[in-house]
C-alpha cells in the first residue's frame, strides 16, 4: 500500500514568510537548478515584493522577462502588476501593451494577465485580456469544454473568471458565457467526507498506477483520463483549503487492499460510504499530508516534483 509520505528529493527551503532570507534562498536555488531558473526567480521576485524590496523584485522580473519561454510572459505580467503597485500606471500599461502585441502570446498567458487585473479591480482591462484568452482557444479545446467533462478542463476556470467579470460589469451573457461548464454537485464523492470534523478532511484517492487498475475494473466509477482528473481534483482540494479547512490528509491505497477491506466489511468497492469508512480506518501515520512541499515527489505518483506536476499554478 502506498500510504506513507511520498519520497522527496528536496533542497533546503524556507517557508513563505516574505523575508530577505527566503528571497535570497530562492535566488541561490535558481543557480543550483538552471533549467528551472526562470520559474524560481519568479518566486524570488514575489518573496522580495513581500519583504518590501520592490526594487529587487523588479530587477528579477526584468531579467526573466528578457529571456525566452513561458516564464518570460509571466514575468512581464507580474512586472506590470508591480509597477501598478509602485504608482507607475503608465509604465505598467506600456508593459501590458507590449505583451498584448507579442505574436507568441498564448491563451494561458492571457488568462493569467486577466486574473491579475481582475484582482486589482480593473475589470474593463481584465475583460479585454479574457477576450484575448477566448480568441486563442482552439476548436479542440472548445469542443472539450462543451463535452460532458468540460468542467474538468483547465480552461473552464478562466471561462468562469471571465463570466464573473462580465457579471460585475453588468453585461448580459454572451455566447462564451453560455458554454461555461458546470461541475456536478459532488463529482468525487467528497460530500460523505464532510461527516468528519471540518478541522480535518480525509480524502480517499488512488495514485496513477492504481487508478489505472481501478478504471479497468470499474470504468464508470472512474471516468476521465488522468490529465483531466488530477488537475480537477487538485483544484477542488485547493477550494477546500481556501474555504478554511486547515488540514487535508490523503488516504492513498492499492486496489487490492481496498477490495479486501470492502469484502471484509461486507460492502462494495464502488460504494462511497465504504471509501469513507476505509479512509477513517487508516491511522494518521499512513496518510499523506496535502499539499506536499514544492520539491517533494508529487502525491499522484507520477514521480515528478509536485511543483512540476499537480502543484503547477
Amino acid at each position: 500500500m502506498c500510504a506513507v509520505a511520498c519520497a522527496t528529493d528536496t533542497v533546503p527551503r524556507m517557508t513563505a514568510s516574505g523575508t530577505d532570507q527566503e528571497a535570497r534562498a530562492l535566488e541561490a536555488e535558481a543557480k543550483e537548478y538552471p533549467e528551472e531558473r526562470g520559474e524560481i526567480l519568479l518566486e524570488a521576485a514575489a518573496a522580495w515584493k513581500r519583504a518590501g524590496r520592490a526594487d529587487r523584485a523588479e530587477q528579477l522580473l526584468r531579467e526573466v522577462a528578457g529571456g525566452e519561454g513561458v516564464d518570460s510572459f509571466f514575468a512581464r505580467a507580474e512586472l506590470a502588476d508591480l509597477l501598478f503597485d509602485d504608482g507607475r500606471p503608465e509604465a505598467a500599461a506600456a508593459e501590458l501593451d507590449a505583451l498584448a502585441r507579442d505574436p507568441e502570446l498564448s491563451a494561458h498567458n492571457c488568462a493569467f494577465t486577466a486574473e491579475l487585473l481582475a484582482e486589482r479591480g480593473d475589470l474593463d482591462e481584465a475583460l479585454r485580456w479574457y477576450d484575448r484568452f477566448v480568441a486563442r482557444l482552439t476548436p479542440e479545446q472548445l469542443d472539450a469544454l462543451r463535452g460532458p467533462n468540460g468542467w474538468m478542463q483547465m480552461e473552464s476556470i478562466s471561462l468562469r473568471g471571465r463570466q464573473h467579470v462580465r457579471e460585475q460589469l453588468g453585461l448580459p451573457p454572451d455566447a462564451m458565457d453560455e458554454i461555461v461548464p458546470v461541475a456536478p454537485a459532488d463529482p468525487f464523492g467528497l460530500r460523505l467526507l464532510q461527516r468528519r470534523p471540518p478541522r480535518e478532511l480525509r480524502i480517499f484517492t488512488f495514485q496513477r498506477a492504481e487508478r489505472a487498475e481501478a478504471r479497468r475494473r470499474w470504468p464508470e466509477e472512474y471516468p476521465g483520463p488522468d490529465e483531466e482528473f488530477y488537475p480537477a481534483i487538485e483544484r477542488q482540494w485547493r477550494e477546500h483549503a481556501e474555504s478554511g479547512v486547515p488540514t487535508i490528509r490523503l488516504v492513498l491505497t492499492t486496489v487490492t487492499e481496498f477490495v479486501a477491506f470492502a469484502e471484509r466489511v461486507g460492502g462494495s468497492p464502488t460504494d462511497s460510504a465504504i471509501k469513507t469508512n476505509y479512509a477513517n480506518s487508516v491511522p494518521d501515520d499512513r496518510t499523506v499530508p496535502w499539499p506536499p512541499e514544492r520539491n517533494a515527489r508529487c502525491w499522484c505518483g507520477s514521480g515528478a516534483k509536485y511543483k512540476k506536476c499537480c502543484g503547477r499554478p
